[in-house]
């Protein structure tokens, strides 16, 4: 009898032993990636205010704090912000800055975030292009249909634009001509890529009840990021996945080499 039991024991050991090894490896493979590091960081976004971009908004707002704790980890607390709102006119709402502190900075960016609103728009291309221009080339209010300056300096390790819209560029007028309007955006563009900022583009489907974005819009939002190394990506419908879409864009640092 004692033979048989030892017999046993000696079986269940390597069994046990195998048992909490395989435990160990549950846990392990569950364990969340390790965040990749962006060095310092410039992170500014363009947001489409008009009425369709509603859900859109509403997700930036209730996952800020996500937004701010990643970008906190990625560049260990050395980061500046910078939000533009625009329909068919441009609100600077943060200019590009960390003052006085990342901390007290990131407060000021939710505190601005929770502001938006979406309204009007009816449907036509909005002043995308010129709120690219006012980021990349610092540009002021003065003599332009613009609220606020842009006074900030892009000089961080990653330099990262978001730009958040369903519709075509249409400068100042709410019409897109092609070969103007899309020339005059791609030369913002150039510029960015001469400034080495990185266009992270996210198109928001909102027509036809349809996850599927209008491809023309979606072909030049892509040439943004391809030219300047960022990222493109598509929201369902209305915008739903927006701060998935922007919590994606800071893990890659802003970058399509790291996606």
């Amino acid at each position: 009898m004692r033979r048989s039991l030892l017999t046993n024991l000696a079986f269940l050991v390597p069994l046990l032993a195998a048992t909490a090894a395989f435990g160990q490896n549950t846990e392990k493979e569950e364990e969340e990636p390790p965040v990749v590091l962006c060095g310092s960081v410039d992170l500014v976004i363009l947001i489409d205010t008009t009425f369709s971009l509603a859900t859109a908004i509403g997700e930036m707002k209730r996952e800020s704090a996500n937004i701010i704790d990643l970008l906190e980890k990625v560049s260990l607390g050395e980061y500046r912000l910078g939000l533009i709102a625009f329909d068919d006119h441009i609100r600077v709402l943060e200019d590009l800055n960390g003052d006085p502190t990342p901390a007290e900075k990131a407060q000021s960016m939710r505190r601005s975030i929770r502001t938006l609103r979406a309204d009007g728009g009816d449907g036509g291309p909005e002043a995308s292009d010129e709120a690219m221009n006012t980021a990349i080339n610092g540009l002021s209010a003065e003599s332009r249909s613009q609220s606020g300056n842009f006074t900030g300096d892009w000089k961080a390790h990653s330099r990262i634009l978001v730009l958040i819209t369903d519709n075509r560029p249409g400068g100042f007028d709410d019409e897109f001509v092609q070969g103007e309007d899309d020339r005059r955006a791609l030369s913002y563009v150039a510029q960015a890529l001469e400034k080495d900022i990185r266009i992270s583009a996210i198109q928001v489907p909102t027509s036809g009840l349809t996850d599927v974005p209008d491809e023309e819009v979606a072909a030049l939002m892509r040439s943004y990021a391809a030219a300047t190394g960022g990222l493109y990506a598509s929201t369902r419908w209305a915008g739903a996945g927006t701060a998935e879409a922007i919590l994606s864009i800071i893990k890659a640092c802003g970058s399509n080499l790291l996606s």
